[in-house]
């Protein structure tokens, strides 16, 4: 018992801190990681948009699948589900289990530990997600930061968090409160720290090309992200047409139904 209320403390410490950093980083918002990238968005006054971000706007609010859609450019090119609200993923078992060596390596865990295992090395990550989780490459996050790209770093981060969580919790290697938890809490930094859809999936597309490159990828494969956002952005099924960015706050109190 003593240690959940340790754990929780600490989230809650950690949640007051990501705050405070999302202020300070809309201080930098203006012109930050701006690389003429904001040509081509959708026409604002396209009246099925329009009508589109109406319906959304009168929605009830749904934060399990806006927490979730964070991560729907790296659902869709993992040829996963997106739009949903739910953790439980509808995979055959052979793609659950390439699923799982995916995560595992993404993670930097051995595939052949036993499941529990497992389970306590993908318990400490989530304990220690804001520091990043899975691989990286050595400098990417300090290369973008020098350049003054602190959202596009923070964008790409937002993004693999949700996914990473996601799969991590489907495959049941953490409770579900517990990965919802870090999902909220990830959103709600995405949230403050961005003001719409459209700057947080350009400042991720900015961010992936970088990673690529870095990859020695610096072909067509680095332009994907980017296309993949304008795509997402026109998607009258997809959830980032379907869901206000702001209007309701992910840890606003809501009254139970009864």
């Amino acid at each position: 018992m003593l240690t959940a209320l340790a754990w929780l403390a600490g989230l809650v410490v950690l949640f007051i801190a990501l705050r405070t950093a999302a202020v300070l980083w809309g201080v930098v918002r203006e012109g930050d990681g701006q690389d003429g990238s904001n040509t081509a968005l959708p026409a604002r006054d396209d009246p099925a948009l329009r009508a589109l971000r109406a319906r959304a706007e009168a929605a009830p609010p749904n934060r399990r699948r806006w927490a979730l859609a964070l991560c729907d450019i790296l659902s869709i090119r993992n040829g996963l589900p997106c739009n949903g609200d739910t953790l439980a993923l509808d995979l055959p078992a052979d793609r659950r289990e390439q699923l799982g060596r995916q995560v595992l390596r993404e993670m930097n865990i051995a595939a052949d530990l036993p499941a529990p295992a497992i389970g306590a090395r993908m318990q400490e990550a989530l304990d220690g997600w804001v520091g990043g989780l899975g691989r990286s490459h050595d400098g990417f996050y300090e290369q973008l930061a020098a350049q003054g790209r602190v959202r596009d770093a923070l964008a790409f981060d937002c993004a693999r968090t949700a996914f990473l969580v996601r799969c991590i919790a489907h495959l049941g290697w953490v409770p579900e409160a517990r990965a919802w938890l870090v999902l909220f809490l990830n959103a709600q930094r995405a949230q403050d720290s961005f003001e719409s859809w459209e700057d947080f999936g350009l400042a991720y597309a900015r961010a992936r090309e970088h990673w690529l490159r870095m990859s020695n990828q610096d072909g067509p494969a680095s332009t994907r992200a980017m296309m993949e956002v304008h795509e997402h952005l026109r998607n009258a099924e997809g959830s980032w047409l379907a869901l206000p960015w702001k209007r309701y706050r992910i840890f606003d109190p809501q009254p139970r139904p009864a």
